[in-house]
């Protein structure tokens, strides 16, 4: 009798060298499963691997679109300034102006869909973490190191800064004659 495959006689196949007794039948058999247990943990470990890079890249997928509309809304920033400036320069009611009030709410709305909030800053004191101090002002009229006014307006997303404000900050009269 010979094998098909092969044309060899068959007691020269494999099949013809399997092990005859028990014991051996046996290590066989715990061989194989042991073999079998880790190809199965190979399979769940590249399983898991696959998952894991999945889970990784969904993630930084999302935190780069947060980024690119963070990018974007600190573009419009500098066109809600002159918004601003714009209405802080006309005071008259007219149509014109009431077109500028309403652009102006609107990017203010918009904003805020996004959680960005413009921060109240004048009367508050002067904090590194959320001004950049553009000027010192020597006053009496306030108290020192407090705020009086807003160069550029400061915007918070969340609780995080998402642009500094650019303030001016009252200073004793003594202290800015002694910094000169």
């Amino acid at each position: 009798m010979t094998d098909r495959r092969s044309k060899k006689p068959v007691e020269e196949t494999e099949a013809a060298k399997a092990p005859a007794t028990i014991e051996e039948l046996q290590a066989a058999l715990e061989a194989l499963n042991a073999e079998l247990t880790e190809t199965r943990n190979a399979m769940l470990r590249a399983q898991a691997d696959y998952e894991n890079h999945r889970r990784r890249m969904r993630t930084e997928r999302d935190l780069e679109a947060v980024r690119g509309r963070d990018r974007v809304l600190t573009d419009i920033l500098p066109v809600v300034d002159d918004f601003e400036r714009a209405l802080n320069a006309d005071d008259t009611d007219t149509p014109f102006r009431q077109g500028i009030e309403l652009i102006y709410r609107q990017l203010l709305a918009m904003l805020k869909r996004y959680d960005i909030t413009p921060m109240v800053v004048v009367g508050q004191q002067f904090d590194p973490k959320f001004h950049d101090a553009a000027a010192s002002i020597p006053t009496n009229e306030a108290p020192e190191h407090s705020i009086i006014g807003e160069v550029l307006r400061g915007y918070m997303k969340g609780d995080d800064i998402f642009r500094h404000a650019k303030v001016a900050v009252a200073v004793s009269p003594e202290e800015k004659m002694a910094g000169e």
